[in-house]
């Protein structure tokens, strides 16, 4: 799947990250989205680093960027990097619907990693007191998450960026 991605992206301008270079800064949204094309970054959510990515054709910024929020956590180059740099997310999603397909696998993904987890541990612990116990709760929640508003439509109505 990294090559399609890849191959996706082929069109939008490259750039090189130095080592300690910082690509996304957790806060204020960008609308813009990262595709790793070489090198390795650190996803660092409050100053604690929580994942380390390398694998080409890795999204980063594209919670912020489909959401339309600020971004979650801040993207840090490990070593000398290069990423296709995606100015308008937004729009780029739109205008390519095999991008969005490709975003949304890779949610998809990890939304079907992180419930799996949870519900072994649901399973672990979920008789237990105590803090643990938290976890079924916090699995129902999680797969039950609805967006706060939705706009219906289609492609036709999206406005003029």
């Amino acid at each position: 799947m990294s090559q399609d991605v890849l191959d996706l992206c082929s069109g939008f301008p490259q750039h090189d990250f130095d080592a300690g270079e910082e690509l996304l800064a957790q806060g204020p949204g960008t609308g813009r989205l990262f595709v790793l094309i070489r090198g390795s970054v650190e996803i660092r959510r409050d100053g604690v680093a929580v994942a380390t990515v390398s694998q080409p054709g890795s999204f980063l910024g594209e919670i912020a960027a489909l959401l339309g929020r600020g971004h979650t956590a801040s993207v840090v180059a490990l070593e000398p990097t290069g990423a296709h740099v995606i100015h308008d997310a937004a729009r780029a999603v739109v205008e390519r619907p095999a991008l969005l397909l490709a975003v949304a696998r890779v949610l998809a993904l990890r939304l079907d990693a992180m419930t799996g987890y949870l519900a072994d541990l649901s399973r672990t612990y979920g008789g237990e007191d105590g803090h643990l116990a938290v976890v079924h709760t916090v699995l129902g929640e999680l797969m039950t998450i609805r967006p706060l508003s939705v706009e219906p439509g289609s492609e036709r109505d999206v406005p003029d960026y």
